[in-house]
């Protein structure tokens, strides 16, 4: 244990400093900012050797146990606000926005893992989703941390092009909160792209995104599945195999957390506290990624991708709008 503190420490002071600057501009994403800081620090300085212990837990435990609380920020009564058509709705936008980014990623010559983070980043919850589905993929730490740039990136273009866009045609409070709800990526982005329109488009657009969030636990279940076959077809033994579960912990943690969110009523500060908590070790999480990655492996990746995400961020933020204006959610 007292190996692990000094690294702990030094993790904790950079996920305070990027939790400080969104409570100053509450647009920029804390998890990328994580991500951002870790790399910083190891490629334009050296991330000190004493550290390692702690990012090591960082990197793995304490992500995983991040990832399990969100299942706090499951709302059943946010899935009854927007009735079965929204469900299905949620899930049919949801649902392309992943395939049809794979399909981009294989035009654009890129691998298929890279494909996936950003697919279900831009589809589920940003940073927050790619933290989630990387144990349960091949991504290198480079496809990762790009991935997540990506995703917050075009997160921050959707604050200031979805509400000039939105008055351009002259959309409702709720039809733009549900707009933003479905089609920006990272909860804070969603939060900040609404209060730009209305106090009504931000209600509207929590209840859409917190529908996507509940998605989640089903995708990372899949994603499980597909990686244990993975690992058979390379020739793993049984035994080996079993060592990764069909139903990861982390992820019967965020049903258990989600279910005990729904049928008990929480205090409201205790559920902001562990939404906070969540949030935090995935932020030392993504410290620790952030630090094991070099800037030469980044460059290798080339800008195929970028060019891929922005031609992604348009195409799923018209079909997002299409399927709010027919639906009427």
């Amino acid at each position: 244990m007292k190996k692990t503190l000094p690294g702990l420490a030094l993790i904790a002071a950079v996920v305070a400093v990027a939790f400080e600057i969104h409570n100053l501009q509450p647009a920029i994403s804390p998890l990328a900012l994580c991500v951002a800081f870790g790399f910083l620090i190891a490629n334009f300085a050296s991330w000190p050797s004493f550290a390692s212990d702690g990012t090591a837990l960082s990197s793995k435990k304490l992500m995983r146990i991040g990832v399990a609380l969100l299942g706090a920020q499951v709302s059943v009564i946010s899935l009854k606000a927007i009735g079965v058509k929204g469900v299905i709705t949620v899930i049919l936008v949801v649902s392309f926005t992943i395939f049809g980014i794979l399909g981009l990623s294989k035009l654009f010559k890129m691998t298929g893992e890279l494909g996936l983070l950003i697919g279900v980043g831009f589809g589920v919850c940003g940073a927050t989703a790619v933290a989630a589905i990387r144990p349960q993929t091949r991504a290198t730490q480079e496809e990762t941390s790009y991935a997540i740039g990506l995703i917050s990136l075009c997160g921050t273009l959707s604050i200031f092009v979805l509400p000039f866009l939105g008055h351009l045609m002259g959309l409702s409070d709720q039809t733009f909160g549900a707009w933003a709800g479905a089609a920006v990526h990272d909860v804070g982005q969603v939060i900040a792209t609404a209060s730009v329109w209305s106090d009504d488009a931000v209600k509207s657009a929590v209840v859409i995104k917190l529908a996507r969030v509940c998605l989640l636990a089903p995708i990372v279940l899949i994603l499980s599945i597909r990686h244990r076959r993975y690992l058979t077809s390379q020739g793993e033994s049984a035994t080996n195999n079993a060592k990764v579960p069909l139903i990861p912990f982390f992820v019967l943690g965020f049903i258990a957390v989600a279910i005990l969110q729904n049928t008990i009523d929480l205090p409201t500060r205790l559920h902001d506290d562990i939404v906070l908590t969540s949030k935090l070790l995935l932020g030392a999480g993504l410290v620790a990624l952030g630090s094991g990655v070099r800037w030469k492996a980044i460059r290798a990746i080339g800008p195929r991708p970028m060019l891929m995400g922005l031609m992604a961020w348009i195409i799923v933020g018209g079909v997002s709008l299409a399927a709010v204006r027919i639906t009427g959610i």
